[in-house]
């Protein structure tokens, strides 16, 4: 989330007034704070309707990526498109508005593009009827056509939708299960080839670490044990718990920063690819380990196989395709 400009609506007051006064006039502060609105019998359904089809254009369209993800996109770009897989609980397609393919993105918590209905279990495509309610509703923020109100295309029931977002087992993963079942394809190869792997892990927050980071853990752990060498980097300026990197991983380290921390990683990365391999090795074995931005985490002994290692991944990614029968 960029800190230059009024975008942060879920942890900064005056970003979410300033795009959503309406719903802060019922004294709403924060993204966050007003998840409970639809249960607010005080808000008018204009409104709720309104604020959702605002807050899901702002996020998904209007408000840009950060450079984060066109550092990302530029390293990403020196590799093949099958070595690089993105991974994110963000719901905001940021990835995909950065230039990484589709097909080549896991979102596992939903994206803000699509509903899903509560009769017939359908999940569409929702960002035609959002303009359409968003022009409707004028500066006043409140829908009075109630016709507007989005319908399911499949059983036609209208105003029985949620947001495709993962809130509960209600969740429907189905549109995402191919990239999921991509990700977990790449991931066995990895491990069974014994590949060198790099793991950019970048403003994972601990709210659902299930989804992302645990599993990514666990799969640099199988691949370290099935013989490959792993680098796990993870940029966040949450102090660092001694017990949450992948296990039995050296190259592990914990950059204590914000997204912005990681341009001089870039940066040394740009350098990196201007040189030959044996000018590369020269250089890495030369460079101080000892940065006070740096932690690291103990070397763990090994607490299983590979195969152990990628049941237990495939355990949690499969956990995620809800609803479950």
């Amino acid at each position: 989330i960029s800190d230059t400009l009024p975008n942060n609506p879920y942890h900064n007051s005056d970003d979410f007034a300033f795009h959503y006064p309406r719903v802060a006039a019922y004294g709403y502060k924060t993204a966050y704070h007003a998840m409970t609105l639809s249960q607010n019998p005080t808000v008018p359904q204009g409104v709720k309707v309104t604020q959702m089809a605002l807050h899901f254009l702002n996020m998904r369209f209007q408000f840009p990526p950060t450079e984060a993800y066109s550092w990302l996109k530029e390293i990403a770009a020196t590799k093949a498109p099958e070595n690089v897989f993105c991974w994110t609980s963000n719901v905001d397609g940021c990835f995909e508005r950065a230039g990484f393919p589709r097909e080549r993105i896991y979102t596992t918590q939903g994206e803000m593009n699509k509903l899903q209905c509560r009769e017939c279990s359908a999940v569409w495509d929702c960002v035609e009827q959002l303009k359409v309610i968003k022009e409707a509703s004028g500066p006043d923020h409140e829908l009075k056509d109630m016709s507007l109100i989005p319908s399911c295309p499949e059983c036609k029931a209208q105003g029985k939708y949620l947001p495709n977002l993962r809130g509960g087992d209600w969740f429907i993963h189905k549109p995402y299960e191919q990239n999921s079942l991509r990700l977990l394809q790449w991931l066995d190869d990895a491990v069974v080839s014994g590949a060198n792997v790099c793991v950019l892990e970048i403003g994972v927050g601990p709210n659902t670490p299930i989804v992302t980071r645990i599993p990514a853990c666990v799969f640099a752990s199988a691949v370290g044990a099935a013989g490959g060498q792993v680098a796990y980097l993870r940029v966040n300026p949450d102090p660092p718990q001694a017990d949450d990197g992948p296990d039995g991983i050296e190259r592990f380290h914990h950059l204590v920063t914000g997204w912005r921390g990681f341009k001089p990683i870039l940066d040394e990365f740009r350098k990196l690819q201007k040189l030959t391999p044996t000018q590369i090795d020269s250089k890495t074995e030369s460079k101080s380990s000892t940065s006070s931005e740096l932690t690291y985490s103990p070397h763990y002994s090994k607490v299983g196989t590979a195969k152990h290692m990628q049941q237990y991944y495939h355990k949690i990614l499969k956990s995620l395709w809800t609803p479950r029968d």
